[in-house]
């Protein structure tokens, strides 16, 4: 076997960033050292939990080897996962068709994952390792059959970034191909940037900044859910702190296009107030007054998919506030249907 040369033989897709180490590459998904600026409350490590990142090559290989370092999230994570493997594995994807999960050992130790590919039949294929949703990964080596061809995949310059929290980065998704956000895509031609994050989405300007940096043709935001079980915002300040972020990605990236949408959570939350003194209800009304508020100043630019009405009790996890495995499939059917009507 033959390793690969980061950039020349395969990629990252969808990174921000990439941490060069002694031995070992680790994807960020925002600048790495700058990382206490987007997260001051601490937890910096959910950036380099690399949810919507992949290792992407284009090669005639029929086995690949990837040599690795992953480490585990945090306990209470794990105890409201359906599965600690929905959390640690990587989806297989040749040519774009799915060939499995395959389970990582996050037990910070360097492993082995080997991966048949079966046949290429003389031509090369676009390979993807799609890296795991909640735990933070380094990669030691990519290897190949000594006689395989590698090349790095052209970058796509069409980019969709989206923002979110931990639902977005994949909790009680399955795997990382089956987290809402991927199940949303309404259309296959768009490189997804993920920077969704755990405790996110307050419409911190520094993350309009960072999305209006990578100059997305589409941006989908998820907010309102954290902000009602924080407080963070509230009635007050809501509308100007969504508006903001919205115009500082718009004004620096005129051609861009942005859907807002809001979180589905358990009916429990309905008529239960929260930090911020409202419901979840309340918040609701309240987040969609201040979409079509920035509606009318975006034009046409800014669009909304109003809160999914089918979600029920037992599509949560015990929380409340993030789906099981088979709900992250509908939820993301159902967006990739309300944005395609909005967007094309």
């Amino acid at each position: 076997m033959k390793s690969l040369t980061c950039g020349e033989e395969f990629r990252f897709n969808g990174v921000v960033s990439l941490q060069q180490g002694e031995n070992w590459l680790a994807p960020w998904r925002v600048p790495f050292d700058e990382a206490r600026l987007y997260f001051p409350e601490g937890g910096i490590g959910r950036a380099a939990m690399p949810s919507g990142v992949s290792i992407a090559l284009v090669t005639d290989a029929a086995h690949i080897e990837m040599d690795y370092l992953c480490s585990r999230c945090p306990d209470n994570i794990i105890e409201l996962a359906e599965d600690v493997q929905q959390l640690e594995s990587v989806d297989v994807v040749v040519n774009g068709r799915r060939l499995g999960r395959h389970a990582l050992s996050a037990l910070k130790t360097q492993k082995t994952l080997r991966l048949d590919l079966g046949d290429a039949g003389g031509g090369s294929r676009l390979v993807e390792i799609w890296l795991p949703l909640y735990a933070q990964f380094r990669l030691i080596d990519l290897r190949v059959e000594e006689s395989a061809n590698a090349s790095s995949p052209v970058p796509n310059p069409r980019r969709w970034v989206h923002y979110g929290g931990s639902l977005s980065q994949g909790m009680g998704a399955d795997s990382p191909l089956t987290n809402y956000v991927q199940s949303s895509r309404w259309r296959t031609d768009l490189d997804l940037v993920s920077v969704a994050r755990g405790k996110g989405t307050h419409m911190e300007p520094l993350f309009a900044d960072l999305i209006a940096g990578l100059r997305p043709r589409y941006v989908t935001m998820a907010v309102g859910g954290m902000i009602y079980l924080t407080g963070s915002l509230n009635q007050y300040t809501y509308l100007t702190n969504l508006l903001g972020f919205v115009k500082r990605i718009i004004d620096a990236v005129p051609d861009c296009e942005v859907v807002v949408i809001v979180p589905p959570m358990s009916p429990r939350y309905r008529d239960l107030k929260g930090p911020g003194g409202m419901t979840a209800a309340e918040m609701v009304e309240m987040h969609y007054a201040a979409v079509e508020t920035v509606m009318k100043w975006g034009d046409k630019r800014v669009h909304q998919v109003r809160q999914w009405a089918d979600a029920d009790e037992p599509d949560f996890l015990a929380d409340g506030i993030h789906l099981t495995s088979s709900a992250h499939r509908r939820y993301g059917q159902y967006l990739a249907r309300e944005i395609r009507e909005c967007v094309g």
